[in-house]
């Protein structure tokens, strides 16, 4: 279960020695985007034992970037003002619980703090019944709060409010909730939040206990959570224990579970009553939020260029050609990796911390997700066999409860992800400029060859991405059925156009994928595949050229294409240097895509020793010689329907043959 193992990966967080002013960058939205232009404005209302004062603060510096002015928040200061971001809803109207009386102002209601009985009435009011430490006191307690900020309003209000748009913060500092501390010197305590000097008493300091502040954020939670179902003295989902209070798993800051959703929620949970279904205890709610935010900022999106890879047509050239980067909806990665056992959470914890330094030092241990997931510049620390790595990919906006799902690819053991890894960038860096040369290509980079994601994506089509890539990190057997078929395909919409490079440049792919097959087969699932890698192909040019190749050697499909292919090129050549015609487009080609290996056969090898004579062709002795066997091999092959069955892998084959194949000095004459 999602929730279960964001609760994991919260609890080391919880017990860390994270410092209160990170747990609150963590908990809060200070440090959001969203949120940084509030802090230009920000009205401070202190509230004393014999009079009050409002001031208004600047929490950052506007600085010039490229000739642009840019308001740049103070890091170390916001921490002081815990704000939360709305998620839905309509902003301009309280929403949820509030930790502290610290809430956002968006325009209108900066605007209307000119109109002081107004904005007490409909800003204010509203959002001191919904904060800790207010929601207990009476109505007059409460109006009595009220009226001392409507008098400060009133006064200085309307020199502090401009024409254009403005965004602020509201902050009532009131010392008797236990988050608020004045003293009368400046100190230096990690736990300690300085606000600003006192307005009211001169030499005196204004704090946030940051310990009382986190109790009241995780209160406030606890509390929006139980507004979808609590329970007293139940069992949690979550430690099988009986608790004082249990609520739902609803959480403003991670919409998996939307009280707007008709699903997944089950139709027997009210709507009001998710502890129905799920019941968490107040612990394993904290550590909730933690995961969460967690989560949040590890994850990355997929780029552009890698979900073209991913997603693109595989049987058209054209079409994937033409297909604009931005035509693909925005896929976001979360990866999770979570121990075995809770048993040692300090030393989860550190691979958390690592895994957030997206700009620190790479090792070659690490796991890099943009390989093995497509997740730019993002890594998972060197791990064990003892842990386990989890990926989820959605779409849509978090923010807004607006997610798709693409796939979940859990319990993927470091030690498989880590092997595949290497094949990888044994791929890129060795393998891929072999086969370049191979073809007569000059090295350069092939980005569906990069990424495993783009690799599958390009073998096997979009609709089989997912299963393919839980497949292949999960140590299953893979096939390539839809990779021969796709190939097949293209390589006869290219030899139509006489487009010879494109036909070349999709036959690396091939053998780039077969290299990973390979290897794949051989060091992770620790079988042979039966694939032919670059040497052994270089072995049978060889033997071509010297004309050893006999009936046996054609006894396979994939052989028997590929020596076809060499042949076929071979006359080819001889035959263009009498007729100056294309003896494969004139004469075996003539029904265009519906080239197949009975037209290889019947309407280009069988007429090889007639035109010959015809043309008085000087061909070398390796090719009569082959040339008699390879016959015999399309016989055979006829009789047992391989022409039909496999024709796919014939004719991918054929096609790299015809176009690897080069005069050789050691042609047998």
């Amino acid at each position: 279960m999602l929730t279960e193992s964001i609760v994991r990966i919260g609890k080391p967080i919880v017990r860390s020695d994270l410092p209160v002013r990170e747990r609150i960058r963590w908990l809060t939205d200070v440090n959001s985007d969203n949120c940084k232009n509030f802090f230009q404005n920000v009205f401070l209302i202190e509230l004393g034992n014999e009079k009050d004062a409002l001031r208004r603060l600047q929490i950052g510096n506007t600085i010039k970037v490229k000739k642009k002015e840019v308001f740049v928040v103070d890091e170390g200061w916001n921490t002081s003002f815990p704000i939360l971001y709305p998620s839905g809803g309509n902003p301009l109207n309280a929403q949820g619980i509030y930790p502290l009386p610290c809430y956002l102002m968006y325009d209108p209601h900066m605007k209307s703090m000119v109109k002081p009985d107004e904005f007490a009435t409909k800003v204010l009011m509203p959002r001191l019944r919904s904060t800790i430490g207010y929601k207990d006191w009476s109505e007059k307690e409460k109006e009595s709060i009220l009226s001392r900020v409507t008098k400060l309003l009133k006064k200085e209000a309307s020199s502090m409010i401009s024409d254009e748009k403005q965004l602020g913060i509201f902050m009532i500092f009131d010392e008797r909730l236990a988050p608020f501390k004045k003293l009368n010197e400046r100190k230096d305590d990690p736990s300690l939040l300085w606000v600003s000097e006192s307005a009211i008493d001169e030499g005196c300091h204004l704090y946030l206990n940051g310990k009382e502040v986190l109790k009241g954020i995780i209160d406030a939670r606890f509390d929006e959570a139980s507004s979808l179902g609590k329970k007293k003295n139940a069992i949690s989902t979550f430690t099988n224990k009986v608790c004082d209070e249990v609520v739902s798993v609803y959480n403003k800051s991670w919409l998996w579970l939307s009280p707007t959703w008709e699903m997944p929620r089950s139709i027997y949970w009210d709507s009001k009553d998710w502890t129905k279904g799920i019941k968490i205890d107040r612990e394993s709610y904290e550590a909730y939020l933690y995961g969460a935010q967690f989560l949040k900022q590890i994850q990355v999106p997929i780029s552009s260029s890698i979900l073209k890879e991913m997603f693109a047509p595989i049987e058209n050239v054209e079409a994937k050609k033409y297909k604009k980067l931005s035509s693909y909806e925005a896929i976001y990665g979360i990866p999770m990796v979570l121990p075995l056992l809770d048993s040692d959470l300090g030393e989860s914890y550190k691979k958390f911390r690592r895994m957030l330094k997206k700009d620190g030092e790479i090792s070659s241990t690490d796991l890099h997700l943009e390989v093995l997931a497509g997740l730019k510049e993002s890594i998972v620390p060197e791990s064990s066999d003892k842990y386990r790595l989890s990926i989820l990919y959605y779409s849509g906006d978090l923010s807004k409860g607006a997610m798709h799902i693409r796939a979940v690819i859990e319990d993927v053991i470091p030690s498989v992800a880590y092997g595949i890894q290497v094949i990888l960038k044994d791929l890129k860096r060795k393998a891929l400029p072999q086969i370049q040369k191979f073809f007569g290509l000059k090295e350069d980079r092939v980005f569906r060859v990069e990424t495993l994601p783009a690799l599958l994506g390009n073998a096997y089509g979009s609709g089989y991405l997912w299963s393919s890539l839980r497949d292949t990190l999960h140590k299953k057997e893979l096939k390539i059925d839809r990779l021969l078929l796709s190939m097949s395909k293209k390589l006869n919409q290219l030899a139509n156009k006489e487009d010879f490079w494109g036909m070349k440049q999709e036959l690396v792919f091939y053998f780039s994928f077969l290299y990973f097959l390979s290897k794949y087969y051989e060091k992770i699932l620790g079988k042979e595949k039966g694939v032919k890698e670059l040497a052994e192909w270089q072995q049978t040019i060889d033997a071509y050229n010297r004309g050893e190749i006999n009936t046996a050697d054609v006894g396979s499909p994939e052989m028997l294409g590929f020596i076809s292919g060499m042949l076929l090129k071979q006359f080819s050549n001889s035959y263009y240097q009498k007729t100056k015609k294309d003896f494969v487009k004139q004469r075996v080609m003539k029904f265009g895509s519906k080239l197949d290996p009975k037209m290889v056969w019947k309407n280009g090898l069988l007429r090889c020793e007639e035109l010959a004579e015809q043309w008085d062709l000087k061909l070398a002795g390796n090719f009569r010689t082959v040339l008699g066997h390879v016959l015999l091999g399309f016989i055979e092959a006829d009789n047992k329907n391989l022409l039909v069955s496999q024709r796919d892998i014939i004719m991918t084959a054929f096609w790299s043959g015809y176009l690897i194949y080069k005069k050789s000095e050691e042609v047998k004459q």
